[in-house]
């Protein structure tokens, strides 16, 4: 639990976020009218929190990955994934450390969960689930070779603004599509309030590490915490392996990008017949 002598974190998530998250009786309160416009008028204001250097490489730097990591699980899902987890997943696959083969082997475990537990739609929840399973464990190890299918997508990914408009576009177009769908909407609201309990806990845990966290990810592993059993060192080994990402890439702190990459890595480290 928060202790009230702890400064904020330093990537606080705006006062009425922090002050829901911290409220016992508010959490037991939740409901999706309550609870969904908090929850995204923080993930909008979430760029602000950040030090300018790690907006720039987010917004700059990562954003054009993060569409050519799109392009190429849009070829490999057998169903369909709900807004956020395809956003995470195609993180995960957009700097080619991972064998493309892994990666596809990764997205049928989660849509096996998915399915196994009566989803239409593999959701943020059922994803970090199949990583969990399937991880080895959470060490981090220095990327090999760039598999050769993903560089050839990269280089004729083309302009870095051409492609950043290209997936903003993109982006709001699978938004909306997400909004439109109530089931969707209303098991993502459901999968948010069962994770408020485990909020401040991932947040205090965050403030304590070395480098800057942005405040659109603490809620992936309060997701991950929400729906499986993770102790305290094995969530600890998880926010290292993302850090080692951010510095291996020398970023100034850890983007969400740089978290998805851990998450993939981690998923595949379980399926790769070299780590075993």
């Amino acid at each position: 639990m928060r202790n009230a002598a702890m400064p904020r974190a330093a990537h606080d998530c705006g006062a009425e976020w922090m002050t829901l998250i911290t409220d016992p009786g508010r959490i037991r309160a939740a409901t999706p009218q309550t609870v969904m416009p908090i929850f995204q008028g923080m993930m909008r204001s979430g760029c602000k929190a950040c030090p300018s250097a790690q907006t720039r490489v987010c917004q700059n730097l990562e954003k054009p990955l993060s569409v050519l990591g799109h392009d190429l699980v849009a070829r490999w899902t057998a169903m369909p994934w709900e807004f956020k987890a395809e956003d995470i997943l195609a993180g995960g696959a957009s700097d080619g450390s991972v064998p493309h083969e892994l990666i596809r082997a990764v997205i049928r475990a989660a849509e096996a969960t998915a399915t196994a537990l009566g989803h239409d739609a593999v959701s943020l929840g059922d994803y970090v689930v199949a990583v969990t399973e399937l991880a080895r464990d959470y060490a981090y190890a220095a990327p090999g070779a760039t598999d050769p299918e993903f560089e050839s997508e990269l280089a004729a990914l083309g302009s870095p603004t051409e492609t950043i408009q290209r997936g903003r576009a993109e982006s709001k177009e699978r938004a909306a599509a997400y909004r439109a769908d109530p089931v969707a909407t209303r098991r993502n609201a459901d999968a948010i309030i069962a994770a408020l309990p485990f909020e401040a806990e991932v947040h205090d845990a965050l403030a304590e590490r070395e480098l800057h966290w942005c405040s659109h990810v603490p809620h992936l592993f309060t997701r991950l915490l929400s729906r499986a059993a993770v102790s305290e060192e094995e969530l600890a080994d998880l926010f290292g392996l993302a850090e080692a990402v951010a510095r291996e890439r020398a970023h100034p702190g850890v983007t969400p990008r740089d978290v998805q990459t851990a998450l993939m890595r981690a998923a595949a480290s379980g399926l790769d017949p070299a780590r075993q």
